[in-house]
């Protein structure tokens, strides 16, 4: 972002927003700086990922050496997948984390990789070596609403699936709260009063909650989508300020402010693709896990004892040795 302060100054049109719009740098009609951002972050994901999986230990190992995964790189990411695992979706989704931890995984690094490249003033580089066409060749593609409502709609179709895959029909069933049979003590003419007002609040219950599915996705994507763009637009402005200051001091306080504004933007690269995540997991586990095993397990807590306290850290799995 620091970067881009020579190319407005040579020229460039002095708005915030074009750091943060699709932009067309390859040519075409439809294929945009987000859509290349797509394919890298996709690139830079697999190839950090797979070089994770071989550098992990392998199966026969016999030395102590052989146990420790290789390389400092790898280290992390192997620590944020256990912490992702253990420590926010074992407690959620017991038994059934490992079945679904590869989509949980694969969310949190897709965004944290392209949060964190969005900040690499790749684009600039271009503009600086006079290859303006490619000056908006990089971009935060997180900061798109249509990528944010990309993931935000997988979310949802995943939190169906997992509620339908695990529960059945009871994942209908908790949404379509009408009893079968007529209430007790309920018989006669008050039948022809009492159970058309039961089926008429079930269908309104079940359109609610089938509703809250639509509002927890779309949340996800809002959330997402605006705490992205605002930071860019906070840095655009203060690059902007800079540029159009008459004073030394006024672009030295724009500089510095960016920087330090630069450092605050990947924080919350990290803690936006963390939320997400971790909303992701909350709303698959609502479906996931029966209202029956959620009350056996919060029943038999200790009271101010948390979920993540108790033996495995799980409704009903254990945490398996890694």
């Amino acid at each position: 972002m620091l970067l881009s302060t020579p190319i407005l100054a040579a020229g460039d049109q002095l708005d915030p927003m074009s750091h943060v719009l699709p932009h067309m740098p390859f040519g075409g009609t439809w294929f945009t700086n987000h859509h290349f951002m797509s394919l890298v972050v996709l690139g830079v994901g697999l190839s950090l990922l797979f070089g994770l999986a071989k550098a992990v230990p392998q199966p026969g190992a016999k030395h102590a050496e052989e146990f420790v995964t290789k390389g400092r790189i790898n280290q992390i990411f192997e620590t944020l997948c256990v912490f992702i695992r253990d420590e926010m979706t074992r407690p959620l989704l017991g038994e059934l984390t490992d079945k679904y931890i590869s989509y949980i995984w694969s969310t949190f690094f897709f965004i944290l990789i392209a949060n964190v490249l969005g900040l690499i003033p790749v684009g600039p580089v271009f503009g600086l070596l006079n290859l303006p066409s490619l000056a908006h060749a990089w971009g935060t593609l997180t900061g798109n609403v249509n990528f944010s409502a990309g993931l935000a709609i997988f979310a949802f179709f995943m939190m169906i699936f997992v509620g339908l895959k695990e529960n059945g029909m009871g994942f209908i069933k908790h949404m379509w709260p009408v009893p079968v049979s007529p209430p007790e003590g309920v018989e006669g003419p008050m039948l022809i009063i009492v159970m058309p007002i039961l089926w008429a609040a079930g269908v309104i219950v079940f359109i609610l909650e089938a509703v809250g599915y639509g509002i927890k996705a779309f949340a996800l994507c809002v959330r997402l989508f605006a705490n992205m763009v605002a930071g860019h637009l906070v840095l655009g402005s203060l690059v902007i300020m800079a540029v159009s200051s008459t004073s030394l001091l006024g672009k030295g306080a724009s500089v510095i402010g960016a920087s330090i504004f630069t450092f605050l933007e990947l924080f919350v690269s990290f803690l936006q693709a963390y939320i997400f995540t971790f909303l992701v997991v909350i709303f698959m586990s609502l479906g996931a896990v029966s209202h029956d095993d959620h009350d056996e397990h919060h029943a038999g807590l200790d009271e101010g004892e948390m979920p993540g306290d108790a033996v495995g850290g799980g409704l009903t799995g254990t945490v398996s040795a890694h």
